[in-house]
Formats: C-alpha cells, structure tokens, sequence
C-alpha cells in the first residue's frame, strides 16, 4: 500500500505531461485491422496496455455526453484516477465532475494534480461542477477551490455545451 502511495505522489508530479488522444482504443482501429492484415505474424493488438505517459486525456466514450473528457492517471496499466470535464470556450466556463481516485492511490494528490493541471490547460475560465458536493467531499473541494475563479461551485452548463438546454 505504501509503495502504491509513494508513486502516486510521483505520478501526480507529472499531471501537466498528458497524452491527448482522439479515440480510446477499445477496439481495434482500421490501421490495426490493416497490420493484422498485412504482418499476421507480428500483430498485436492490448486495449488494456499501458499509456506511453502516466496522464492521459481521452473523449468519455458516452453517446449522451458529447464533447466530454476525461483526465486520468495511470500507473503501469492500473488506473489511479479519473475526473470528467468539459469545457465551453464560447463561455470561458469549464466544468468538472466524478473526480474518483482509486483505492491504493487516495490522499496522495493525485485529483489536486489533476485539476491544477486542467486549469493550466485552459486558462482564463471559471471552473464549476454540474453537481452538488457531498458532505464527505466538501473539505476536499473546499482545498482545491482555493484562487480558483468559480471556486468549483454548483453552476447548469450552458446551452452551447448542452444542446438540449437551448434558451
């Protein structure tokens, strides 16, 4: 447990080294259907393989969720922690929601990192959540909202991120 903790602190050290990705690979791709194709021999294909960079920021994957993203932190192939967000550049508004940190990794700054780095990724906006906070969270958010411009709070998102919502 100990030592899961102690790389999660070096982990959360690399939160602004983020590997972007289009799609999450779930399923083979038309290029690895095509390597399969072309060298049999050689083809290997593991969803479940380890990012080339602790950090990765990847589409939600959820039909409903469009323009969604998540943030999340890897060690090896073990998933540390996940937050998702979007952001609204029309608004200057960005939104986070679910932040999770997985057992063996909790309280070693890993959703701190997480979020510090969103902001430095999108700067100038206000940062809320779409959601309340529950009342085991709140000293948690009530740490990271510090200097943060929207301070995390509950606000709607805005129509240009949520279609539906049209005025």
């Amino acid at each position: 447990m100990a030592e899961k903790e102690a790389v999660a602190r070096v982990v959360a050290q690399f939160a602004d080294h983020v590997q972007w990705v289009r799609e999450w690979p779930d399923k083979p791709t038309w290029r690895d259907r095509l390597r399969r194709w072309a060298f049999p021999e050689s083809y290997r294909f593991d969803g479940s393989a380890a990012p080339p960079k602790p950090w990765v920021d990847r589409p939600a994957g959820h039909y409903e969720r469009t323009g969604w993203r998540i943030r999340a932190a890897y060690y090896r192939s073990d998933l540390a922690f996940e937050v998702e967000y979007v952001v609204c550049d029309q608004c200057k508004i960005g939104w986070v929601e679910s932040p999770y940190t997985y057992d063996g990794y909790k309280r070693c700054g890993l959703a701190s990192a997480a979020l510090r780095s969103l902001r430095r990724a999108y700067p100038g906006l206000q940062w809320h959540t779409g959601g309340g906070h529950f009342r085991e969270s709140k000293p948690f958010w009530d740490f990271v909202s510090v200097d943060v411009p929207g301070g995390y709070s509950r606000r709607e998102r805005c129509h240009h991120v949520e279609p539906r919502r049209a005025r």
